[in-house]
């Protein structure tokens, strides 16, 4: 994700049982994007497509349109609430579908599994990106479907190897609730408006008081860490 105040290297372990789902928020300013590009950019410099798919949904069409035509992309990247909704239905049907899998070769993980079959029979890892998450879930009924959906996402999906990353500029009460934050265990707080905003992330005053352009909070794995996100560069 970038460095400490030491220069030490930050990062994040989705395979963990404390961090399998991350909540990203800051405004305008903050480098939010820059930071979900970061840690994009890094999954994909790092896997192959065979071992990792790309769920993107971005309201805006700006975003993440870098990955547009990437190979590492799950069918087509997302714009509104209804894909969003597609998208995580085909998560939990992956999910359940691994889990089956899972049970007939006698493996518990996605990581067991991998490693007791032939080459040609593993499964890649999935990441679902949902960003500008108020826009996705501006109206109620598909906010309702949604929030059901990441819910039983966070409670089975990290061992079938199936992560979600959420993004927002507008970290409110009725955008982020606690319900939905507690299902996102790990959260990277760039700059918000307010002590109030920061308490919806992170659960701690502190983040309306960055400096913006990557400075942030990493609460992760029971700490927080204060961090200045690394920029992605061509």
């Amino acid at each position: 994700l970038g460095l400490d105040s030491l220069g030490n290297v930050v990062d994040i372990n989705f395979s963990s049982s404390n961090s399998p789902h991350l909540l990203i928020a800051g405004t305008t300013g903050s480098g939010k994007s820059e930071a979900l590009n970061t840690i994009l950019n890094g999954f994909v410099n790092y896997y192959n497509p065979t071992q990792l798919r790309l769920l993107l949904v971005d309201p805006k069409g700006t975003e993440l349109n870098q990955f547009e035509n990437s190979p590492f992309i799950e069918g087509d990247i997302g714009w509104d609430g209804a894909d969003a909704l597609k998208l995580l239905q085909h998560a939990v049907k992956q999910m359940d579908l691994r889990y089956a899998r899972f049970k007939e070769a006698k493996q518990r993980s996605l990581q067991d599994y991998n490693s007791s079959v032939d080459s040609g029979l593993r499964l890649p890892w999935w990441l679902l990106v949902l960003d500008e998450y108020a826009d996705l879930t501006s109206n109620g009924e598909v906010k309702k479907k949604i929030e059901a959906l990441l819910k039983r996402l966070a409670q089975k999906a990290r061992a079938a190897g199936i992560h979600v990353v959420i993004a927002t500029q507008k970290p409110s009460v009725d955008v982020i609730n606690s319900n939905l934050r507690s299902n996102l265990p790990a959260q990277l707080a760039l700059r918000v408006k307010s002590h109030t905003e920061s308490r919806v992330i992170m659960d701690e005053i502190g983040a309306e008081a960055l400096n913006g352009k990557g400075d942030a909070f990493l609460k992760c794995e029971g700490r927080m860490t204060r961090i200045q996100c690394a920029k992605t560069t061509p």
